[in-house]
């Protein structure tokens, strides 16, 4: 039964391909953060004008609103509509204010900066005194919905504020609320050092008991990068706290599996390693150790033990194998160009810090790769429509035999 599950799926994705997705918003802002982080680490004018490429598409593509939209519709417990502005996206104002940072181009992305804090300041909520938080996706629902949308937002919000030098009580006070609410977000297990954010909100009540304990590892240290950002700029003594804490907990998962598992349960992902979500764990722990400049014990062992897992197993001569088996077999050979973008940025970082020559080498490959797709295509998250609801049917009807 599971070798004919397998064919059917097979058969279904030849004749109904995964959806074309033009700019994803992660693409871009990824791809644009690994392109800063070559220009940093080489100083050669492509990584400049390939920087300024990508940062025109990051301009182009945000929305009317001052938001950004991931760039197609996906169910996330709820119908995502393509052109909705959601709070995770706001990764793209990080993106821009590095961009400003580093090529001292403030007149130019200001604007555009401006915009997308005007759109953290309509749709970010004071649950209490002194606490702020923004809700995942607003146009869908005014509800919180999980912890990390206000991470991304804190983080770019903190980013912008420390590199445009902003004296606005208004938006330090909500960057200090969001870290009030994070802060006080985070919890401790008996099994495992520092403390962990649960993915959903630990409030809701329109989920079961097994999604409300699920807790992403990998959105996690992407949470730690961003916030590292924040911290290098605008520094602050909880925000540390949460940095140290979050690193701290995903390092202690190495005494238990041989590589960071996605989720604290397999039945969420098949115990499948999904490389866009594994480099996260890498960056976020080389950004954490920079912004609190002290080396965290056990991380560098971690971080070359990832970057070594990924190239042995996931990088084929031109792209990386989007999802693989956690002993490194793949179980998804599609190229993902938004996979790719992750895993680019994460390498540039490692490189900026390592000078290793093979893996400049790949990311020379792997820029070109994406900039060749015109940084753009299939999305394996993208809801497809009423064809992805049949074929989800049928594939509940074979697993009941």
């Amino acid at each position: 039964m599971k070798n004919i599950k397998g064919i059917l799926v097979y058969v279904y994705r030849f004749i109904f391909p995964y959806p074309k997705v033009r700019y994803c918003s992660q693409t871009i802002y990824e791809a644009l953060l690994g392109c800063l982080r070559m220009y940093e680490a080489t100083e050669e004018l492509k990584w400049k004008m390939r920087s300024e490429k990508v940062v025109e598409i990051l301009k182009k593509i945000q929305m009317p609103d001052g938001g950004f939209d991931i760039g197609y519709d996906f169910f996330f417990g709820m119908m995502h509509k393509k052109g909705d502005s959601t709070s995770p996206e706001m990764v793209g104002l990080l993106a821009l204010t590095e961009y400003a940072r580093v090529f001292s181009a403030y007149d130019d992305i200001q604007p555009y900066a401006d915009r997308a804090v005007c759109w953290i300041k309509r749709n970010v909520k004071k649950v209490s005194e002194g606490v702020y938080a923004i809700p995942y996706s607003p146009y869908t629902t005014s509800e919180i919905m999980v912890y990390n949308g206000t991470s991304f937002v804190c983080a770019a919000l903190g980013y912008y504020i420390g590199v445009f030098q902003k004296k606005d009580i208004e938006l330090s006070t909500i960057y200090q609320g969001m870290i009030n609410y994070l802060e006080k977000s985070m919890y401790s297990s008996e099994s495992d050092s520092g403390k962990f954010w649960y993915y959903p909100v630990q409030e809701r009540k329109d989920i079961s008991e097994l999604m409300l304990s699920k807790i992403d590892y990998y959105h996690q240290m992407q949470q730690v990068e961003v916030h590292s950002y924040a911290q290098q700029v605008n520094p602050n003594t909880l925000q540390a706290e949460m940095i140290k804490n979050a690193s701290e907990h995903v390092i202690s998962l190495s005494k238990r599996f041989e590589i960071t598992p996605y989720t604290n349960n397999t039945i969420f992902f098949k115990d499948h390693i999904h490389v866009w979500g594994l480099c996260s764990v890498a960056s976020g722990l080389m950004m954490a150790q920079d912004s609190l400049e002290y080396k965290i014990e056990g991380a560098n062992r971690l971080i070359e033990k990832i970057i070594v897992w990924i190239k042995q197993f996931s990088w084929n001569g031109t792209y990386f194998y989007p999802i693989l088996s956690s002993d490194g077999v793949p179980q998804m050979k599609q190229y993902m160009v938004r996979s790719d973008a992750w895993v680019f940025n994460t390498l540039c970082l490692y490189y900026k810090k390592s000078k290793d020559s093979q893996v400049k080498n790949i990311l020379e490959k792997v820029y070109l790769n994406i900039e060749k797709y015109k940084f753009s295509g299939r999305e394996s998250h993208a809801y497809g429509g009423k064809r992805d609801d049949i074929a989800i049917a049928i594939l509940k009807f074979i697993r009941k035999k």
